[in-house]
């Protein structure tokens, strides 16, 4: 059974091989900085593609306090299923 956890998962994955290149090498420890190279203005870009695909605001404060892949995917989760709730 896929569940909205799954579709996000796999969805912020895509994004993330989209914008850094296929043959990056993600997991949920993935360091965005260390791992990936992502400075702050990157990690910005990344918000707002997120944003655009998943139709959600994610303040910048929050995006830049993800350090991991994993903290980004739960802090997609957490907007887009406080979305869901409140019925937007």
């Amino acid at each position: 059974m896929i569940t909205h956890e799954t579709i996000v998962n796999e969805r912020v994955y895509e994004i993330l091989q989209e914008y850094l290149g296929s043959n990056v090498i993600l997991s949920p420890d993935s360091d965005l900085l260390n791992d990936l190279g992502m400075d702050s203005l990157e990690q910005v870009e990344l918000g707002l593609k997120l944003e655009k695909d998943f139709r959600i605001k994610i303040p910048v404060a929050n995006l830049r306090g993800c350090i991991t892949v994993g903290e980004v995917i739960d802090l997609v989760r957490c907007i887009a299923s406080q979305k869901e709730v409140a019925g937007a």
